[in-house]
């Protein structure tokens, strides 16, 4: 009879064991924030050619992303993918990639087809 015990208590203990994990997987999965928030001012910085573009950086979620408007041209929103090998953070879409420089307070455009401009 204590055998009895000893394996329903054993396999109450196995059971109880089984459901916190799935609980704490369930819970693990949460859906990525997609809310815009600390957006900073608008930038506007020039490249050698006195080409202007405005560059506004923003929390999208847990993740930083940036804005680019060039004169004449729809808005841009990229989001940050990597690192460059200088340790520069980049951001980028289906059209463009942004390099930001200097602290944020310059950076490389490039674009799709692989024209690159440093703005200041």
């Amino acid at each position: 009879m204590k055998n009895i015990y000893v394996i329903v208590f054993g396999l109450l203990m196995v059971m109880s064991c089984d459901k916190n994990e799935q609980n704490a997987e369930n819970s693990v999965k949460t859906e990525k924030s997609t809310e815009v928030s600390q957006v900073q001012e608008p930038m506007k910085i020039k490249n050698d050619k006195g080409e202007e573009i405005a560059v506004t950086y923003f929390a999208e979620g847990d993740e930083v992303a940036v804005k680019i408007l060039r004169t004449g041209e729809e808005e841009q929103k990229l989001t940050g993918k990597t690192t460059s090998p200088n340790g520069n953070p980049i951001f980028s879409n289906d059209k463009y990639m942004w390099e930001m420089t200097q602290e944020g307070k310059g950076g490389k455009l490039t674009s799709k087809s692989g024209e690159t401009s440093e703005y200041k």
